[in-house]
């Protein structure tokens, strides 16, 4: 039996677009764990700016992947970049507005959430495109 990947990773210019594959409970502590160094190794590559979560593969996740959304999205802030959600479900996107961090006026930090991957890196590209003019 093949065991599933917990992360798909791809590269698209400064973005890392991580695509989670099923709920967390599929998989071993030690599975996701290692999932989510590489994905803050990727972001730690030079050049690497943004993260972009792809949800298409997933209509679920709980407490445990906020988590790991969160200290990725800081990574990617720490890089002078942003963090975009793609593909969201109806439920992930209530619960990440009842936990105010879909687009949230109030604070400095709130995802932002996109219908389709292209127009989530359109996105990235022009925060890009706007931080290298200055």
């Amino acid at each position: 039996m093949t065991s599933k990947q917990v992360f798909e990773f791809e590269l698209a210019a400064d973005v890392v677009i991580v695509t989670p594959h099923g709920p967390f409970m599929e998989f071993r502590d030690n599975d996701i764990r290692n999932a989510y160094n590489e994905a803050y190794r990727l972001l730690s590559e030079p050049g690497m700016r943004h993260l972009l979560m792809d949800f298409s593969q997933l209509d679920y996740f709980g407490s445990t992947f906020i988590g790991i959304l969160f200290r990725l999205a800081r990574k990617a802030r720490n890089n002078s970049g942003d963090s975009a959600l793609c593909h969201l479900s109806s439920n992930m996107r209530d619960m990440m507005k009842t936990l105010m961090l879909l687009e949230n006026p109030k604070i400095d930090f709130a995802f932002k959430s996109y219908p389709t991957r292209e127009a989530a890196l359109q996105q990235l590209a022009e925060v890009s495109r706007l931080l290298t003019e200055t």
